[in-house]
C-alpha cells in the first residue's frame, strides 16, 4: 500500500511539472515574437479612417497582399493618424501612421521610429486641404478676432501658426477652439461655435453644404505641405525586420492597385468606411501616395521639428537619425530611399 502510495504521489508530482512548464510555454509565446526564437508573422496594424489616409492598407488586405507575402495583418481602425500613434505608444498595435508633427512628437516621447514615407504633398494635394470660412470673413485680416478650430496635437497647429504668420496675424487676436474630430468640427461650424477650419477629401462638401461657408484659401497660400509617415514600435522592428519587410512589399502592391483601380478602391472605401463613392474618387485623385524616404523627407522633418522646439513644444531633444530604421525599405525599394 505504501508503495502504492509513493507512486501516485509521484505520477502526481510530475503531472504538475508538465501543466506548469505548458502553462509557462503559453506565455513565453505570447508577443511580438515567437518562444523559439523566430520572427512574429502577425502585424497589427492601426489605420485611420480620415480622407485618404489608409486606401492602400485596405487595397493590400482585400486583394490578399499581405497574405501573398507572408503577412498576418490585423488592420484596426481609428478616427485620426494621432490616434493610431497612441495605439502603437499604449501597445495596442504594432505600427501607425501620421503626418509630420504628429511623427515628430511621438518619436520623441515613445521608442517608436519611422520606418518609410507613405504620403508626399504636390501641388494638387495642397489645393485639396482648403481654409473654409463661415459669415462675413472675405479676406486672411478678416481672421482677427474670429474663432478658429484647430485640431490639437496634430499639424493642423502647424499649418495654422504658419498661415497666421505669413498673413502677419498674431496667435493673440484669434481666438482657438480646439476639436477632436471632424465631425466636432462640423457642428461647431453649424452652431457658429468655429468660424474657421482646414479641410479635406470627402470632409470638403459636409462643410460646403452648411449655409455661409465658402473657401477662403489652401494649403499654398499657407506656404506649407503636409506629409504621412508609417511609424512603428521599435522593439517590435528590431525584433521582426522581415516581418516589416513584407508588410512594405504588400504596401507597394496596394499603392499600385490603387493608382490603377481607383473607382474599386473608391468601392471599397464605401464598402468599409461608407464614404460615397464620389467623394472617394476625389481623395484618391487628391492623394499622393508613395513608399520611400528621401533627402527632402528628411529635411521636411528637420524643420518642422525646429519649429516644434521652438514653440517650446518638444520636451527632449533628439538626433532625427536616432529615430529612423530604413534598412527594411531599403531592402525592398532600395530605389526608393535617398536619404544616407
Amino acid at each position: 500500500m505504501k508503495n502504492w502510495k509513493s507512486l501516485l504521489l509521484i505520477l502526481s508530482i510530475i503531472a504538475s511539472l508538465v501543466i506548469t512548464g505548458c502553462s509557462s510555454s503559453a506565455k513565453e509565446s505570447v508577443g511580438s515574437t515567437e518562444s523559439n526564437g523566430k520572427e512574429t508573422n502577425t502585424v497589427r496594424m492601426a489605420i485611420d479612417t480620415a480622407a485618404g489616409g489608409s486606401f492602400q492598407f485596405r487595397a493590400a488586405e482585400k486583394q490578399a497582399y499581405f497574405e501573398k507575402n507572408g503577412v498576418e495583418a490585423e488592420l484596426t481602425n481609428f478616427a485620426m493618424g494621432v490616434d493610431t500613434i497612441n495605439a502603437v505608444l499604449t501597445k495596442q498595435a504594432d505600427t501607425g501612421i501620421a503626418a509630420d508633427y504628429v511623427a515628430i512628437n511621438s518619436v520623441a516621447k515613445g521608442d517608436l521610429v519611422i520606418i518609410g514615407t507613405l504620403t508626399r504633398a504636390n501641388e494638387k494635394s495642397s489645393k485639396e486641404q482648403q481654409l473654409l470660412v463661415k459669415g462675413n470673413i472675405k479676406t486672411p485680416s478678416d481672421l482677427k478676432g474670429k474663432k478658429i478650430g484647430v485640431n490639437k496635437g496634430t499639424v493642423n497647429e502647424y499649418v495654422w501658426s504658419q498661415y497666421l504668420k505669413k498673413n502677419q496675424i498674431k496667435e493673440t487676436d484669434i481666438e482657438f477652439v480646439p476639436f477632436s474630430t471632424p465631425d466636432e468640427a462640423i457642428v461647431g461650424i453649424q452652431k457658429g461655435d468655429i468660424e474657421a477650419v482646414w479641410a479635406s477629401g470627402s470632409l470638403l462638401e459636409k462643410y460646403k453644404a452648411i449655409d455661409g461657408v465658402s473657401q477662403l484659401d489652401d494649403l499654398l497660400g499657407a506656404g506649407v505641405s503636409i506629409d504621412g509617415y508609417l511609424l512603428a514600435d521599435r522593439s517590435f522592428v528590431e525584433q521582426n525586420p522581415k516581418a516589416i519587410e513584407n508588410v512594405l512589399k504588400a504596401l507597394n502592391e496596394g499603392i499600385d492597385y490603387v493608382k490603377g483601380n481607383k473607382e474599386d478602391t473608391a468601392k471599397l472605401a464605401f464598402e468599409q468606411l461608407k464614404i460615397p463613392e464620389e467623394d472617394a474618387l476625389k481623395d484618391i485623385e487628391r492623394q499622393n501616395y508613395v513608399l520611400g524616404f528621401t533627402k527632402e523627407d528628411a529635411q521636411h522633418l528637420e524643420e518642422m521639428k525646429k519649429w516644434i522646439e521652438e514653440k517650446g513644444l518638444l520636451k527632449e531633444s533628439f538626433d532625427l537619425k536616432d529615430k529612423l530604421i530604413l534598412d527594411p525599405l531599403k531592402n525592398v525599394l532600395p530605389e526608393s530611399v535617398t536619404y544616407q
